[in-house]
């Protein structure tokens, strides 16, 4: 599965921790100058620690440039955030990965 295999390169975490199961989400979106479209498959992944620290070191040059900062932000959080949440329907997507997840009961 290509989501294990870059979330090793791209993070350093755990490819066990992704779960088997994935979400389709059409995307359109614009990312360093380029427009993709089409469907992007999602997952969800369960570490031990809460926010564990993360080694990027299989980035590419250009991933490298522009990867600026990262945060671990709690689920009940991601309104406070000025930046866009990618994708915009994410507490949908969570909702249909971990039904049972606490976010359930705001997105029925």
């Amino acid at each position: 599965m290509a989501a294990r295999r870059e979330i090793s390169e791209e993070t350093g975490l755990a490819p066990s921790a992704i779960l088997n199961r994935s979400v389709p989400v059409e995307r359109d979106v614009w990312w360093n100058g380029k427009r993709y479209v089409g469907t992007e498959d999602f997952f969800v992944a369960h570490f031990a620690e809460e926010q564990p620290t993360l080694r990027p070191t299989g980035l590419l040059p250009d991933e490298q440039v522009n990867l600026h900062k990262h945060a671990w932000v709690p689920w009940f959080d991601l309104d406070t955030l000025v930046d866009r949440i990618e994708p915009p329907t994410l507490m949908s997507v969570l909702a249909a990965l971990v039904p049972d997840g606490p976010w359930c009961d705001l997105v029925r």
